[in-house]
């Protein structure tokens, strides 16, 4: 099981073919995801929030709008296939497109992005992705993307129906069809999950607090007071307290102190 104590971004499909305006099958008002999408990941980057990314590849698009039509295939550099720039991190990791499921035992401790290539709409028939979302104990998963009326929907009702906390962030969501996409956010807004815009999510997720490690002087601190307090009870011990009748508890009288009047 991984365990990531705070947010995890679930970035899905944010390609050439979605969100941007000369793509194949474009997202209804996508003029406006680039920039935002480079502000949320900017501040990912900086804030080493985890990130799980999906990538699709030779999928039909469904609906009216649709029609069938592939999007999302794979032809070299600049093919819609390819994810946008602003939302690849430095230090990423592409998995295998296989049937295995099979995860890095290291987790996100040497790689801040996980990339999932689906060949299918429902991101939970991606055998690793799906264990992954299955088996990982996360502060919350925190979803952009899109489409909003196939996968992401799929998404908010599979990681509440396996009992994680889920957000999703209003401003990047893209739909394919503004008809199914109201009827999909209609559904998922009827559930328990938090709502939030990109400014939010940075004030509310951001910054981190950095874990140190407890540096090694402490132990030596610790052994000095270890060794004062000893010395200090030793001392106690050969003091020897004096008696109201001027003589010690040990039976020595003490030298009496003479006063003259002048």
């Amino acid at each position: 099981m991984m365990t990531i104590h705070g947010p995890v971004i679930l970035d899905l499909n944010t390609q050439r073919d979605l969100f941007t305006p000369e793509g194949v099958l474009p997202v209804d008002g996508v003029e406006k995801f680039p920039d935002l999408l480079k502000r949320a990941f900017t501040w990912a980057q900086r804030q080493q929030i985890p990130v799980v990314s999906t990538r699709l590849r030779d999928v039909a698009a469904p609906g009216q709008r649709g029609m069938g039509r592939i999007v999302c295939h794979p032809g070299g550099a600049g093919s819609g296939y390819e994810k946008l720039p602003s939302t690849l991190l430095r230090r990423r990791q592409e998995m295998p497109l296989d049937c295995g499921t099979s995860l890095p035992v290291e987790g996100f401790k040497i790689t801040q992005q996980y990339i999932f290539d689906l060949v299918s709409l429902n991101p939970f028939e991606c055998p690793r992705l799906d264990r992954l979302l299955s088996e990982s104990n996360a502060g919350v998963w925190i979803l952009v993307g899109g489409p909003l009326e196939a996968t992401l929907r799929t998404c908010v009702l599979g990681l509440l129906q396996r009992r994680h906390k889920v957000a999703v962030v209003s401003d990047l969501l893209g739909m394919w069809d503004p008809y199914e996409g109201d009827m999909a956010l209609r559904q998922i807004e009827s559930k328990n999950i938090e709502w939030l815009t990109v400014a939010q999510m940075m004030e509310k997720y951001g910054p981190r607090p950095i874990r140190r490690p407890t540096p090694a002087p402490a132990r030596v601190n610790a052994a000095a007071r270890a060794t004062a307090r000893s010395a200090a009870t030793t001392g106690r011990k050969n003091h020897v307290p004096q008696a109201k009748n001027g003589s010690s508890r040990n039976g020595a009288k003490m030298p009496k102190r003479e006063f003259k009047l002048t």
